[in-house]
């Protein structure tokens, strides 16, 4: 699966993630896009491991203003993290479980709602807080945009 993710990709991950926290499964179904899209699994899978890693960034304060030597030492305290560790193994399992599930929209949402508890484990958010978060996401794409 490539991981590259385009802003069109980030704004249709945003957008099921919203459908997962509403339960709104026919706004699922309209995101699962056609022939020339990557399946909406896949797609949450990739953006939940580009999310994660963006949160253990910065939750390990990794910013790429500092030295080499900063960020080799705080990249070393990020991979020994057990924490850390498991969202790795969290994120490779999804990618998995993703490459199985095709276009099947049971599994998308599933690992939606994977990510989202994920998410929810380091910022403590409930679902009103989850979908302001991802609001705030979204605008961050359409800035850079």
């Amino acid at each position: 699966m490539d991981d590259e993710l385009t802003n069109d990709d980030h704004l249709r991950a945003l957008a099921a993630l919203e459908a997962v926290v509403h339960n709104n499964d026919g706004a699922l179904e309209a995101l699962a896009g056609g022939a020339h899209e990557r399946p909406l699994a896949a797609l949450l899978a990739a953006y939940g491991k580009h999310t994660l890693h963006r949160v253990l960034l910065t939750a390990f304060g990794i910013e790429a203003t500092m030295t080499r030597d900063e960020t080799g030492q705080r990249v070393a305290e990020l991979n020994g993290d057990p924490m850390a560790r498991i969202v790795f193994l969290l994120t490779d399992s999804l990618h998995h479980q993703a490459a199985l599930a095709g276009d099947d929209l049971v599994t998308a949402k599933r690992i939606g709602g994977s990510i989202l508890l994920a998410l929810h484990a380091f910022t403590d958010a409930d679902n009103q807080d989850a979908l302001t978060l991802l609001r705030a996401l979204r605008n961050q794409v359409l800035q850079a945009h």
